[in-house]
């Protein structure tokens, strides 16, 4: 037999015997010595290229495995050769430093000491020293993957060589051989071979290995535990057994061919020798188990042709023709049935007894018809920790709601069919962290940089730990009516206004919540200061003071905590993020700053969290400016209201300047078609999406992802709880239908934002996203209000008539209508003359305009810069401006801008 031992081939006759591994334990310490020094990036080097060398068909190496393995292990060429294929997966570097980032943290405490800021001090990761695989004979790959997880955690290797299979850790150690220039890593390895039970070998891996990780049956592990030295970690892979859970109608929905085929193909692979592989599927009613066994027997049929049966011993076939004659009496009982191939290549049972067996393998699969899915779950319990994978066929929610009872039982690993046999790199694997498993932790705390550390007021948006979006409906309602229990509680104690609003009313159900008063912008003008007091929860005066409104008369002031801006402006940037925005965008910031506005602010910070570069310019900058920022810094990307951006394309057509910008987002008024396909033309825009669905009152509410389209978007709801309601009743509205929106922020303590009227309509939209989170949508469809956003900014009808009321000679009956001259918003406030007046109707214009220009500063600001097209006022005789015929009312807004 050939053995491998630190870099030379070895060939014995018979069996090692004591002094033999004495003296390979001495070797292996001193390779020890030189795997300190040796680099991750080194490994892994080796580690890829060793990857593409067995990834070539005509390698030799390659070539070995497939014409000396086969035989050996009862797998067909074509089944080693898939493999190989997922060996060649395991060792691209890529992936493996996915599986350490995933295992450990960070791939680099493997290297260095480093610094953990949550810790504030350094972390390293040491191997064990000295690691022993013990490997199954069941799946040819494994045992090399259990040496690549010690290679990379820097140990030194031993393993035992399962008795069916010594030839491919072989030829895989001398294939790292051939590319380690240094020898360092392809010397730390020591493949050996023994029989099982042989005491004066395994005493002395007991008391000198540093590990050993196991893998095998029950009478496996318990061997090993035996006698382990005080100082030697035990890491346990014993038995596992797998399944499928299968609810009928999502089989039905998915496509029963395709279901079985998919099942099919993982009780095909390794020969079903796999702990992965399955051995029972459960589905709900008697025909539809027959109509899903026909399924995955039409796909073992299948899969035989792709990776054909590797030969069965005597014995298996054997086990797997009682397995037959067994299910035929049963058939004949009528509690049965049996669907088999010629040449036993695939069996497939159905047994009405739903208790969990385990099968005779080589490609024999049990289903099992229950009443309700739950029974299946009632008839694995007593596996308890001795599942290991489970596949589900099941929709979203009901797949989290059976992974909650699997998990609690003693699942280990939850996926799709088609995805037992394929594991996902990263993964934990039979309930631990693998890696971590092959490590120690050493840890260094220094004064000088604790106290030196500040603590980091951000952490950057990770989508990929987000979990709350993909809760179910229920379970994401549970939450939040326990985060509005705790929030109304405390501005019950806090907040003298609502102490005294809320008495009386409790919270048991979100339900509940439309029996509390709604919130509007008055409370925040009369109750705030410095104007007054009572809904403020705290005099501390950090953090943020914003203010919105207020052109005329006294502005409206939000507060919030750092915290809470910073939590807000994270929502920002996941809606930026998940729409438009990424690493490598450079995107110019042209909203409007200063003047206590919260948007230039807040959305800058919420541009960190996409990763892109940020140009910090501000929308109500001369165009001039403006547009060779743009130029000179290289944007690509803008975010910004409508009117701006056009600005921006008109100062580009008029000055011949070639300036291209691929991606927008805006937000503050409507950017019709009209105008965006300006924009295409001019600046070669691509992408277009809104900055998300926010009030400076209350924060970000909503966001888009990229199959949100128009106005749909979906719902911030670890931040706000939306309501659509009657206008009228304030009760909910059915999904579908308009009504008035409500929010409620979640999270801010400081100024409380509880049922507010965000003066917005909106309807609930159903189904699901493409996208996968499962947050509600809705679709945004204007102001409830008579508020008309012209610009960006608000025209509010009391500026109207401050000005209409300020000029002589006309009624105070008007009319504002946002219309478009080109592609710039334009307002057009329509006025009656008084019929005891004879002014010229060009003096009852000129002085309109004038007033109104004095009664909103902002409509004249935005003229001025060009944002918006000239205001027209038009003067129509007494009783002139369109009534409603059965109420005489003047419809006091109109927009007519589509």
């Amino acid at each position: 037999m050939k053995l491998y031992v630190f870099g030379k081939v070895v060939e014995i006759d018979g069996t090692i015997d004591r002094a033999f591994v004495q003296d390979v334990f001495d070797q292996a310490e001193k390779a020890r010595e030189r795997l300190k020094q040796v680099r991750l990036d080194t490994i892994l080097d080796v580690l890829d290229r060793a990857s593409q060398l067995w990834s070539d068909p005509h390698s030799s190496y390659r070539q070995a495995a497939l014409e000396e393995v086969p035989g050996r292990i009862g797998f067909s060429r074509e089944m080693v050769n898939a493999g190989i294929d997922t060996m060649v997966e395991l060792l691209k570097a890529c992936n493996l430093r996915t599986r350490l980032d995933c295992d450990l943290g960070q791939a680099d405490f493997m290297n260095d000491w480093t610094l953990d800021q949550r810790f504030k001090g350094y972390i390293k990761a040491q191997p064990l020293g000295i690691l022993a695989h013990v490997s199954a004979g069941n799946v040819f790959v494994g045992g090399v993957d259990s040496l690549i997880q010690g290679i990379v955690t820097k140990n030194v290797n031993l393993m035992k060589m399962s008795t069916v299979d010594p030839v491919f850790p072989v030829l895989f150690a001398r294939s790292l051989k051939e590319l380690d220039e240094t020898g360092d890593i392809a010397d730390s390895l020591a493949l050996l071979s023994w029989k099982g039970g042989d005491a004066a070998v395994e005493d002395i891996l007991k008391q000198r290995c540093n590990g050993i990780v196991v893998y095998g049956g029950a009478d496996t592990i318990r061997s090993y535990r035996n006698n382990l030295g005080l100082h030697c970690k035990i890491i346990e892979y014993g038995p596992k057994y797998s399944f499928v859970l299968a609810d009928a109608a999502t089989v039905r929905s998915r496509g029963l061919k395709e279901t079985g085929r998919l099942i099919a193909r993982d009780a095909s692979m390794w020969e079903q020798s796999a702990c992965s592989s399955p051995h029972v599927v459960y589905t709900d009613g008697l025909e539809n188990a027959k109509q899903l066994m026909a399924a995955i027997a039409d796909g073992l049929e299948y899969w035989a042709g792709v990776y054909p049966n590797g030969g069965l011993h005597d014995d298996e076939a054997v086990e797997i023709t009682k397995v037959r004659e067994l299910a035929k009496a049963e058939k004949a009982m009528g509690v049965g049935d049996l669907l088999a191939s010629p040449r036993l290549k695939w069996t497939v049972v159905l047994q009405k007894d739903v208790s969990f067996q385990t099968s005779c393998l080589n490609r024999t699969l049990i289903v099992k018809p229950v009443e309700t899915m739950e029974q299946a779950l009632a008839a694995v319990r007593e596996m308890g920790e001795y599942i290991q994978t489970v596949a589900l066929v099941a929709d979203d929610d009901t797949a989290l709601s059976w992974a909650g009872v699997l998990a609690d039982i003693g699942a280990d690993r939850i996926v799709e069919p088609g995805r037992m046999a394929v594991r996902k790199h990263g993964t934990p694997h039979d309930g631990t962290r693998g890696l971590a498993e092959l490590v120690r932790w050493v840890s260094v705390s220094r004064d000088s940089v604790e106290h030196q550390l500040p603590e980091p007021l951000w952490t950057r948006y990770d989508a990929a730990n987000d979990y709350f979006d993909f809760y179910s409906d229920a379970d994401r309602d549970r939450e939040t009516l326990g985060r509005l229990q705790a929030l109304i509680a405390y501005c019950r104690e806090h907040a003298p206004l609502l102490n005294e609003r809320y008495a009386g009313l409790e919270l048991h159900s979100l339900e509940d919540l439309t029996r509390f008063p709604t919130m509007d912008g008055d409370d925040y003008k009369t109750y705030l200061p410095p104007y007054g007091s009572g809904l403020l929860t705290s005099d501390d005066v950090t953090g943020y003071v914003f203010a919105s409104g207020g052109t005329t008369g006294s502005p409206k002031l939000i507060y919030r905590t750092h915290e809470e801006q910073h939590y807000n402006t994270e929502r920002l940037g996941k809606g930026l993020g998940m729409s438009v925005f990424t690493q490598g965008d450079v995107v110019a910031n042209l909203l409007f700053a200063g003047n206590l506005w919260a948007s230039f602010v807040s959305f800058n910070m919420g541009l960190e969290h996409t990763g892109a570069r940020i140009l910090p310019i501000s929308g109500n900058q001369p165009m001039e400016t403006i547009v060779n920022y743009l130029k000179l810094l290289g944007a690509n990307c803008i975010i910004t209201i409508p009117s701006v951006l056009l600005s921006v394309a008109d100062y580009v057509q008029k000055h011949d300047i070639d300036l291209t910008i691929k991606k927008v987002s805006t937000g503050g008024e409507h950017l019709f078609e009209g105008g965006k396909d300006h924009l295409r033309k001019v600046l070669g825009v691509e992408a277009f999406y809104s900055t998300g669905y926010a009030t400076n009152d209350t924060g970000a509410i909503a966001y888009q992802c990229r199959h949100c389209q128009g106005g749909v978007h979906h719902v911030h709801e670890d931040l706000h709880y939306v309501e659509i309601v009657d206008p009228e009743t304030l009760q909910p509205v059915a999904a579908g239908e308009t009504g008035k929106i409500l929010v409620t922020n979640l999270q801010r303590r400081l100024m409380p934002s509880i049922r507010y009227d965000a003066g917005d309509l909106g309807r609930w939209i159903e189904g699901t996203c493409p996208c996968g989170r499962k947050t509600r949508r809705f679709e945004l469809l204007g102001r409830s209000d008579d508020v008309l956003i012209i610009g960006g900014g608000n025209v509010f009808p009391e500026h109207v008539a401050e000005a209409v009321h300020a000029v002589d000679g006309i009624c105070e009956s008007f009319q504002m209508v946002a219309d478009l001259e080109g592609h710039l918003d334009k307002l057009v406030v329509r006025v009656e003359r008084n019929d005891c007046n004879d002014r010229d109707d060009e003096q009852i214009r000129r002085d309109v305009k004038s007033a109104l220009e004095k009664a909103s500063k902002d409509l004249k600001e935005m003229v001025r810069m060009g944002l918006i097209a000239e205001t027209e006022i038009v003067v129509f005789p007494a009783g002139g401006i369109e009534r409603n015929p059965k109420t005489g009312k003047i419809r006091v807004t109109i927009d007519n801008r589509r």
